[in-house]
């Protein structure tokens, strides 16, 4: 006899090995629910993987700068007469031309997209079962690009013609800006509980990587050797510096146990957040009693 439909609602048969996503107290969690479950504490770093991001962030770096050196030899006839001369001495203003200025944006852009992207795929290959949102890194990183190009770009065409050194300047902020978006969306995407070790990290990277260019470029006095090696120094350090201070990061909390760059870690009292030490007051009721009494 069929079964008749007693206005119960009827649900389609589940085929297969069928696995409900909720798990209750009478159905055992799944055992891939409880892998997936992330760690207590820092991850662990190894030498191997510090080398390996090291190496990622240069080669990235340098292939940014070989696009870089491609656009410079077609265009050199228009860039090294004015690029030779700021070693000696400050070009007019006059004298810097507007095909001049979109070739160097068109540049600047080129080398710090394709840094950023190629250096940041690389580092993702040196911890592939951690980096898994790959497509989603590289898309943020292209946009982030796109958005800073377009904020640097009134600065391009205001110090055109003021002076070329400050446009050199505009350039050096759009490639540093770059490079720090782009290495904190890799950690963001990938590892939000320990945000502010990619903070930490990132900005230590960039701060000894600016030094090192400045001191390069007051030593030669030109920024066209800059250009070209800005990009390699600074993802190479970027991949020096995740890899290094995680590692003392992983030491620190494997001496003293303390985990005080997680993101749930407080220092002192935090506004808006209830101080658990404190015990709750119940809330007041109402008295309704004598009122339901004379309503008898």
């Amino acid at each position: 006899m069929e079964n008749q439909n007693m206005g119960y609602p009827q649900f389609p048969q589940q085929q297969g090995n069928y696995q409900p996503e909720y798990a209750g107290p009478e159905q055992p969690v799944p055992v891939a629910a409880v892998a997936a479950e992330p760690s207590y504490g820092p991850r662990k770093m190894s030498f191997f993987t510090l080398v390996l991001k090291t190496l990622a962030g240069f080669a990235g770096g340098a292939a940014g700068s070989l696009v870089l050196l491609l656009i410079f030899l077609l265009s050199s006839s228009i860039l090294e007469p004015i690029l030779g001369a700021t070693a000696q001495s400050e070009v007019a203003a006059g004298e810097v031309s507007a095909l001049f200025m979109a070739i160097l944006m068109a540049m600047v852009l080129t080398t710090s997209m394709i840094s950023s992207l190629l250096s940041c795929l690389l580092i993702c290959y040196t911890e592939r079962d951690r980096y898994t949102r790959i497509a989603t890194t590289l898309s943020q990183i292209f946009i982030v690009n796109l958005v800073i190009f377009v904020f640097v770009l009134p600065i391009y065409l205001t110090t055109s013609t003021a002076s070329l050194s400050l446009t050199a300047f505009a350039a050096a902020l759009q490639i540093i800006m770059s490079a720090t978006a782009s290495a904190l969306i890799l950690e963001l995407v990938h590892d939000r509980n320990y945000a502010l070790v990619a903070v930490y990290s990132t900005v230590l990277a960039i701060m000894v990587a600016a030094g090192i260019n400045f001191l390069l470029f007051f030593a030669f006095k030109n920024a066209t050797i800059l250009l070209f090696v800005a990009q390699p120094i600074i993802w190479a350090l970027i991949g020096f510096a995740q890899g290094a201070f995680q590692m003392f990061y992983f030491w620190i909390f494997q001496t003293w146990g303390s985990d005080m760059l997680v993101h749930s870690a407080t220092f002192g009292a935090d506004y808006g957040v209830p101080d658990e030490s404190e015990e709750e007051e119940e809330p007041v009721r109402e008295d309704t009693e004598g009122g339901n009494f004379l309503k008898q």
